[in-house]
């Protein structure tokens, strides 16, 4: 049966028929081709529709240069993607700063390096420093702060255009996630759902920085307890996708808080772990799917949303897909938010009474990337602390140790997905990584960075085999294609060009695989050149004068660290045949 938890705010007619918002077939033979937006379109497909680099080339590719940002500091993430325009690339740090360089040779055009409100190193953010990149308009880049705000530089200079104040610095949010640029406007949404604030996303003109309409609805009155709605969490912090057909802009929202401890917080609190969808013009809400009722388990919808066509009754749907934290693909109308593969409310665990655990949630009918609980061999009961006891998805965390797959990171954390019209396959990496959670009624003050997390849970547990899944998942059958295992978790974004799929592993390793069947084709040790990190950026594609080249950051996550080796880097090195 379809979740009776999906909410409808306004039906949105549009036609079946719809044009992906790609490149067309026509690039593969263009001497320049751009990479404008954090996703390459607005409809976040990261595909690039270029043939320079083919399953039969691949294994030649080798860096055509490398650029060092300067930063190596180990509280900070290299998750950015490069966007490119005319020939130029902009890359952002985890401070905030912007380079462009030559696409072609990696050549310093210009910097900026923003005053930022407080010291970088007395911003609170929960899991590390990190701006994943910048994004293009109109002559234009927009860059969201961590101090909370929003600059617009001139993209030929560098020179502020710009500068707008988007969060109150005091209550702790951050602002980490790429805008999105549609409809004229800026787009950009708040990071910091274990600090208790509450979610909202923000347009902005982007031309004059006005701001156009801001929407507080990611976390509204109803379904939740007294007044916890005033600090329940559902942050936005990742890139949004947009239809322009339909006129609406889709968001993922993160954790309920406080995020493990439930007992302040009766009811599904909406719309926390949620995807939603937004009018472009007016930010009023169309729909809402709440992925996680009642999250207990830090199960954010972290993963960009990714828009495409399916076939359906002789008609192209208009669909979108996303893979929460809890491990489900969910594949929705994206005109309605209606499941178009079934969504079934399960029963689950409903004990601890305190916790207001809730008895249902979804489950996705897409066949699952990564398994959703805990493989037997996995776990060496010899080196499993004593005092820990193996649970099913969707426990509630109590006053025992229980050890849970999908852990609090989840199978899928914020990395891109992306999705190839060539294939229909959309393609994304997981992580088996069970955690272990414990917490009790009172247990809701803030640990000593000040986190709200009602709880402590430990994600790199002795005796558990942990490790990565990237793979392709058949949009059309909902059936994974092919799959690849990795040593660590995955935390790497993903890339298509022509039929060729690209993902990075903390230990450094880059990869080029066959798109098509999963067959490696050739990989890079990021740790083989000076200040190479971990290989978890979001690589990007682009042509210029006829050479196509891939981007990616070599410079490790924060948080993933514990998953050794995750060596601190700050090189972006760009890949080219040979």
């Amino acid at each position: 049966m379809v979740t009776r938890f999906h909410i409808v705010a306004a039906s949105v007619a549009v036609g079946l028929s719809y044009l992906l918002i790609s490149q067309t077939s026509a690039l593969g033979k263009a001497s320049n081709v751009d990479w404008p937006l954090y996703g390459n379109d607005l409809a976040n497909t990261r595909f690039q529709d270029v043939d320079g680099i083919t399953p039969e080339n691949a294994g030649r590719l080798r860096p055509a240069w490398v650029f060092h940002t300067g930063v190596l500091d180990p509280d900070t993430s290299f998750e950015a993607s490069p966007i490119v325009v005319a020939g130029i690339m902009y890359v952002t740090t985890g401070h905030d700063d912007v380079f462009a360089l030559d696409a072609a040779t990696g050549k310093t055009m210009w910097t900026y390096h923003p005053r930022l409100l407080a010291p970088i190193a007395d911003l609170q953010a929960c899991c590390g420093r990190v701006n994943r990149g910048v994004t293009y308009g109109n002559g234009k880049l927009y860059l969201a702060r961590l101090d909370g705000v929003v600059d617009a530089l001139d993209a030929a200079t560098g020179k502020p255009v710009w500068e707008r104040r988007v969060l109150d610095l005091g209550r702790r949010y951050t602002l980490t996630m790429a805008p999105q640029v549609a409809g004229g406007m800026v787009i950009v949404g708040a990071s910091g759902g274990e600090y208790e604030v509450r979610g909202r996303v923000t347009a902005f003109d982007a031309d004059t920085g006005d701001q156009k309409w801001v929407s507080f609805t990611t976390v509204p009155g109803q379904t939740w307890a007294d007044s916890s709605w005033q600090y329940g969490g559902a942050p936005v912090w990742q890139t949004p996708a947009v239809d322009p057909q339909s006129g609406l802009v889709y968001v993922t929202t993160g954790n309920a808080a406080p995020d493990i401890n439930g007992s302040l917080r009766a009811g599904a609190n909406f719309f926390a772990s949620s995807i939603i969808a937004f009018d472009l013009s007016t930010g009023v809400l169309k729909w809402a799917f709440q992925e996680v009722h009642h999250d207990l388990w830090d199960y954010d919808a972290a993963q960009p949303v990714v828009l495409f066509d399916i076939a359906g009754n002789g008609s192209r749907v208009p669909a979108l897909g996303e893979c929460g934290k809890n491990g489900n693909y969910y594949i929705l109308d994206r005109r309605n938010g209606k499941p178009l593969f079934s969504i079934d409310e399960k029963s689950v665990p409903t004990t601890p009474t305190w916790q207001h655990p809730f008895p249902t949630q979804p489950v996705s009918s897409v066949e699952p990337l990564v398994p959703l609980r805990i493989i037997p061999g996995t776990i060496d009961r010899h080196k499993l602390p004593k005092n820990i006891t193996l649970a099913s998805q969707y426990t509630p965390p109590n006053d025992d140790h229980v050890l849970i797959q999908p852990g609090d990171d989840g199978v899928c954390e914020f990395p891109p997905a992306a999705y190839s019209p060539r294939t229909k396959f959309v393609y994304y990496g997981g992580r088996y990584e069970p955690a272990e959670y414990h917490t009790f009624p009172d247990d809701l003050g803030p640990d000593p960075k000040g986190l709200f997390l009602g709880s402590t849970f430990k994600e790199l547990i002795p005796g558990v085999e942990d490790f990565g899944v990237f793979g392709a998942t058949d949009t059309t059958t909902g059936k994974v294609i092919w799959r690849i295992k990795v040593a660590q978790p995955a935390k790497s974004g993903v890339l298509v060009a022509g039929d060729v799929f690209f993902f990075g592993e903390g230990n450094g390793k880059f990869h080029a695989v066959d798109a098509r069947n999963g067959k490696v084709l050739f990989t890079f040790d990021g740790t083989s050149i000076p200040h190479g990190g971990g290989a978890q950026g979001a690589p990007t594609a682009y042509v210029v004068n006829g050479t196509e080249y891939i981007a990616n950051a070599f410079g490790g996550n924060f948080a993933d660290r514990q998953f050794a080796p995750n060596p601190v880097g700050d090189a972006l090195v760009a890949f080219s045949v040979k």
